[in-house]
């Protein structure tokens, strides 16, 4: 888990075509994503059974954490 929380805090270049959605990561890799929390955990859960993905939201717009 810390291994994708820590690539999703470096905002990838590839994460700017997902802004605005639910995302599942696994590794370094979104492996889905869509409008809802539900419809992405599904589908990262039928394409690998076996692991449980990180889900999170990408903002539409970066957003700075002091």
């Amino acid at each position: 888990m810390h291994e994708e929380l820590n690539w999703f805090a470096s905002f990838p270049e590839e994460l700017k075509k997902f802004r605005g959605k639910h995302v599942a990561i696994i590794g370094k890799e979104v492996v889905a994503s869509g409008e809802s929390a539900k419809e992405v955990l599904e589908a990262a859960m039928k394409k690998y059974p076996s692991i449980m993905p990180v889900l999170t939201f990408v903002p539409k717009k970066e957003i700075l954490v002091l």
